[in-house]
C-alpha cells in the first residue's frame, strides 16, 4: 500500500507541475497581449500624429491648387494606410483574444482534470488508510487473543507445576513412610 501511495503522490505532484505550467503559459500570453495592445495604442497615436500633421500641412498650402491636389492624393494614400494597420491591427486582437479563450478553456479543462485526479488519489489514500486502520485493528485483536492465550497456558503451566510439587511431596512422604516400616 505504500507504493501505491507513493504513486499517487508522484501523480499528485506531477499534475500540480502540470497546472503551474499552464498558469505561467496564461499568464505569458496575458503579458504579451498587453504588450500587443500597448504597441498598437503608441501605432494609433502615431498615426493620429501623422494625420494632424498632414491635415496642417494642406490647410498652410491651400493657395496652390496643383500643390493641394498633390498633397491631397499622397494624403489618400496614407489614410488607405492606416485604414489597412487598423484593420491589420484589429484582426491580430481579435485573434489574440480567441487565442487566450481558447487558451483559458484548455487551461479550465485540465484544471479539472487534475482535481479529478486529486480527488481520486485522495480517495485511494483514504481507502489505504480505512485499509490498514482496519488490518492494525484485526492484528491487535489476534495479538490479543493470542496474549490471553499465553496467559492462560501460563497459568496451566503453574498449576500443573503445583501439582507436580504436591504429588512429589506426596510420593516423597509415601516412600519415607514405605522405607520406616522395613
Amino acid at each position: 500500500w505504500k507504493r501505491k501511495y507513493e504513486e499517487s503522490r508522484q501523480e499528485v505532484l506531477e499534475m500540480r507541475n502540470i497546472v503551474a505550467e499552464y498558469e505561467n503559459t496564461i499568464a505569458q500570453m496575458i503579458e504579451d497581449e498587453q504588450r500587443t495592445r500597448s504597441s498598437s495604442q503608441k501605432t494609433l497615436q502615431q498615426m493620429t500624429a501623422e494625420k494632424d500633421q498632414a491635415i496642417a500641412d494642406l490647410n498652410s498650402v491651400e493657395r496652390s491648387l496643383s500643390d493641394l491636389f498633390r498633397r491631397y492624393e499622397n494624403m489618400k494614400g496614407v489614410l488607405e494606410g492606416f485604414k489597412k494597420n487598423e484593420e491589420a491591427l484589429k484582426k491580430c486582437a481579435e485573434d489574440y483574444l480567441a487565442r487566450v479563450k481558447q487558451e483559458e478553456q484548455r487551461y479550465q479543462a485540465l484544471k479539472m482534470h487534475a482535481e479529478e485526479k486529486l480527488d481520486k488519489a485522495n480517495e485511494e489514500i483514504a481507502q489505504v488508510r480505512t485499509k490498514a486502520n482496519a488490518e492494525g485493528t484485526a492484528l491487535r485483536a489476534s495479538l490479543r487473543k493470542e496474549q490471553m492465550k499465553v496467559e492462560s497456558l501460563e497459568m496451566e503451566l503453574k498449576q500443573k507445576k503445583q501439582e507436580i510439587d504436591e504429588l512429589t511431596k506426596i510420593c516423597d512422604e509415601l516412600i519415607a513412610k514405605v522405607g520406616k516400616s522395613d
